[in-house]
């Protein structure tokens, strides 16, 4: 039987990329249900959301296909079904980045047990408001400093995404996430940041592969005629996929939580400081998950 990942030990970059997959694979059942049914409302809605987009988008293309220009306003293009859409679809990252980080948390101070949805529970309606609402400010951040030569966004990328798990695991808020972040990534920004670009293009990849079809046979039918039409079916069963496939995102989930807690014990030594304090000891670590009032 494989050894249970470890979280609190010093790793390199392919170790992280590795441990992400081993934790994933050893905890798949469990991680799968979480983000149903923690995420599972959020990530309905935003697909029902960008569905009622897309239609409109491919009644848009069809309709200056058939000559119409009636329909080219604001309001056509990005109607309220548009911004919804963005709502939701922040709340599922929200939500799911939330629920990971709080079974993580959670399955580290059991000593590498499973959490139960309960426990889960506890954690997610804590910090979901606080993830939710700094995640706004933190992607307008972002979205600013991606629009100055790009090179300002992908320097703040890491330390971003850094945040979150500081957040969940050490209770922290914005300003002491943020200042937090820039400590435990200093002199290694280029190993965190290397990883994290790593397995986004995994989970890019996986996820074109599995939309890629829907999408050229889509493609296909707006250019294979003389006036451009989209298919409507194509377009929605992408949508779908695209929806679906936000559970890849459970992977760079883990990976930033790996990365975070290999940081810090390189620079605090708490996993070796908490080992030397147990030795010899059979109980487990107190549990320090926020109290409830």
């Amino acid at each position: 039987m494989q050894e249970k990942v470890e979280f609190k030990k010093v790793r390199d970059f392919g170790q992280v990329i590795n441990d992400t997959f081993s934790f994933i694979r050893q905890n798949l059942k469990p991680l799968i249900k979480t983000y149903f049914i923690f995420c599972g409302l959020f990530v309905l809605a935003g697909m029902l959301s960008m569905l009622m987009q897309q239609y409109k988008a491919v009644n848009l293309v069809n309709s200056i296909g058939n000559g119409s220009t009636r329909n080219l306003g604001f309001g056509a293009q990005f109607g309220v079904e548009y911004f919804l859409a963005l709502l939701f679809s922040l709340a599922s990252y929200a939500s799911m980045s939330v629920a990971i980080l709080s079974y993580i948390t959670l399955y580290v101070q059991k000593g590498n047990q499973i959490p139960t949805n309960d426990e889960v529970w506890a954690y997610f309606k804590y910090y979901f408001f606080r993830v939710f609402s700094s995640s706004i400010l933190l992607i307008l951040m972002l979205t600013v400093a991606f629009l100055f030569c790009l090179i300002p966004g992908f320097y703040l990328f890491p330390f971003v995404a850094m945040m979150l798990p500081i957040m969940v695991i050490e209770n922290g808020t914005l300003g002491y996430s943020f200042g937090r972040s820039f400590k435990i990534i200093k002199d290694n920004f280029w190993v965190t940041f290397g990883t994290l670009i790593v397995v986004w293009i995994i989970i890019y990849a996986c996820m074109s592969f599995i939309v890629l079809p829907t999408t050229l046979l889509s493609m296909m039918g707006l250019f294979s005629q003389k006036t451009p039409h989209m298919s409507l079916t194509f377009s929605m069963i992408t949508t779908i996929l695209q929806s679906l496939c936000q559970v890849f995102t459970i992977i760079p989930i883990v990976t930033i939580t790996l990365s975070y807690f290999s940081l810090v014990e390189q620079k605090e030594s708490t996993g070796l400081m908490e080992r030397i304090a147990h030795f010899g000891k059979t109980e487990k670590p107190i549990d320090t998950r926020p109290e409830e009032y």
